[in-house]
């Protein structure tokens, strides 16, 4: 199975960060509040499977700002650290740095 590479990473937090703007300050969104947030960062995690390694590189070191950052219109509920280690989490092991 061929693993997405940096540009189709690069295209995947932009196309992210398009679909969650609205997500996160939505009361009814399943994204909404400090929970919601999580749950975000674990999907986002999980779809670093979907990469290859300067793919997953990539994104978790921009999506913090890219894609949450600016997507919570500059108000996370989340640090960084916080951002990336639930990401982090959700690679699966034979694809973990």
């Amino acid at each position: 199975m061929n693993k997405a590479s940096v540009e189709e990473a690069k295209k995947y937090m932009s196309d992210m960060l398009l679909g969650v703007r609205m997500q996160l300050s939505n009361p009814n969104s399943p994204y909404f509040g400090l929970e919601g947030h999580k749950r975000l960062a674990r999907e986002c995690g999980y779809a670093l499977n979907d990469f290859d390694k300067k793919g997953q590189d990539v994104i978790l070191k921009t999506s913090y700002s890219t894609i949450y950052v600016r997507g919570c219109n500059l108000k996370p509920l989340l640090d960084a650290k916080e951002w990336i280690g639930i990401m982090r989490k959700q690679i699966k092991p034979e694809r973990r740095n």
